[in-house]
């Protein structure tokens, strides 16, 4: 996917379409699991959401100050985030919280990165 040529509004528009209908799958879903907590559940989601989301937005940044592109800053912004949100996993762990917001996290970033998956085949790229 080229973030150069990517279409931002439409971009946008079918990543949170994308996040509203994981969501509303998710809140039919899970009252088949009646061990886990909806509340502490949405809280990982909602922890990884808002990192992927600010991840993804400074990859874009490249688009608008061309100077940082020539340096690296989208390969940056990569590892950089998977460290962050390996250190955010690892914060979860150490601080033991509850399993749901551990597995609300992951099931957010694999989403994410699905959705990115998605985005790069039908962009043709």
């Amino acid at each position: 996917m080229d973030l150069y040529t990517l279409n931002l509004k439409k971009f946008h528009l079918h990543y949170f379409t994308y996040l509203l209908f994981c969501g509303i799958l998710s809140y039919f879903l899970l009252p088949s699991f009646p061990e886990i907590s909806p509340l502490v559940f949405y809280v990982g989601c909602g922890t990884s959401f808002f990192l992927q989301i600010g991840a993804m937005e400074l990859r874009f940044l490249p688009r608008f100050h061309p100077k940082l592109g020539e340096m690296g800053f989208p390969l940056f912004t990569v590892v950089f985030f998977f460290w962050i949100n390996l250190g955010v996993l690892a914060a979860l762990i150490f601080l033991e919280f509850p399993f749901e917001a551990i597995i609300g996290f992951l099931i957010a970033y694999f989403l994410h990165l699905l959705f990115l998956v998605f985005a790069s085949y039908f962009s043709g790229k």
